[in-house]
């Protein structure tokens, strides 16, 4: 029998029908919200004060700058860095991969690419008044619109072979991390699924271990987590 390169084993691996998949939309990071209300009332503070601290044009247009900072990057960093994620996992008798891709809508690529060339324009009628010091900001504002002219989600991919030994670490915040003799495979497991994945598991594997961990019991109260919205199946 020709043996395969692992390229070829990944090639397999996704080409075999899954024995048994899963699929979930998380929220990775509980915290968003609040982070986006931060950066939100931080860049309007600091707007209001060089305002009310400058009350001439100059002021008036740094003020401008900063506030449309608030109302761009509070957004951008609720609705597209950490948009919900649709994660879907399947397991086979070659080993288990994952195709991970953000939900996000049309509209707010839109938006955040138009938005992206406004800042640019109010970044260089800054210069114009300020000085030359404001044409950085005007730069990045220039390469990063020219950087999101297309900007689209892209899916990401994951996976990892099975070698004949397995450990599953399973967290109850839901996360788990499953080990090979060469490998690690980082995913979201639900509670109602873990024993049915755990026998799957257990039968493509000639040794298998599971080990529980209460990752929650002495976490932090304001940790940040991934949280699971849905079980689409």
């Amino acid at each position: 029998m020709e043996t395969l390169n692992k390229e070829q084993q990944i090639e397999r691996l996704y080409a075999t029908a899954p024995v048994y998949e899963w699929e979930l939309i998380v929220n990775p990071d509980s915290a968003r919200t609040k982070v986006a209300f931060v950066f939100f009332l931080v860049l309007m503070l600091i707007g209001l004060t060089v305002l009310f601290s400058n009350w001439d044009s100059d002021g008036l247009v740094i003020a401008g700058v900063f506030a449309f900072s608030a109302l761009w990057a509070a957004p951008w960093w609720r609705y597209l860095l950490n948009a919900d994620k649709r994660y879907y996992y399947a397991i086979n008798q070659y080993g288990i991969y994952l195709t991970q891709e953000e939900i996000i809508p049309e509209i707010a690529y839109t938006i955040v690419r138009r938005s992206a060339w406004v800042g640019c324009a109010i970044c260089i009628f800054a210069a114009i008044f300020i000085g030359p010091i404001a044409f950085v900001g005007a730069g990045g504002a220039a390469l990063m619109s020219f950087n999101m002219t297309n900007f689209r989600p892209k899916p990401y991919k994951h996976q990892c072979l099975f070698d004949g030994y397995a450990q599953l670490e399973y967290y109850e915040s839901c996360k788990s991390v499953i080990n090979t003799k060469e490998s690690f495979f980082l995913s979201l497991i639900p509670k109602q699924k873990l024993k049915e994945i755990e026998s799957v598991l257990a039968k493509f594997n000639d040794t298998f271990e599971t080990e529980y961990i209460d990752d929650l019991k002495d976490a932090p109260r304001f940790q940040a987590h991934r949280v699971i919205l849905e079980i689409v199946r």
